[in-house]
């Protein structure tokens, strides 16, 4: 009987052991997810703010005031050339 109870106690520590080791692992999964959760949330703002960008950049009044400022000019026909591609 005593060397039962013996061996129960060691099952019953190693068993403790384990379940310590396994809610670590698990704590410090849960640490890098909310990690990755946070990481994800800031990659959505910056690409909605790179997609407002895109709007406003891509916005005709907003090109033509950008080419109103540099004088840029539409290309003429002395200003064209066309070349043609042999094959």
């Amino acid at each position: 009987m005593n060397k039962l109870n013996i061996m129960l106690f060691v099952l019953v520590v190693l068993s403790a052991l384990g379940v310590v080791s396994v809610q670590d692992s698990s704590r410090e999964s849960f640490i890098v997810l909310e990690k990755e959760h946070q990481r994800q949330a800031d990659l959505e703002e910056e690409y909605r703010r790179l997609q407002w960008q895109q709007a406003k950049l891509a916005n005709h009044s907003f090109i033509k005031e950008a080419a109103q400022q540099q004088q840029l000019q539409p290309p003429t026909m002395q200003n064209t050339k066309i070349v043609r591609l042999q094959y």
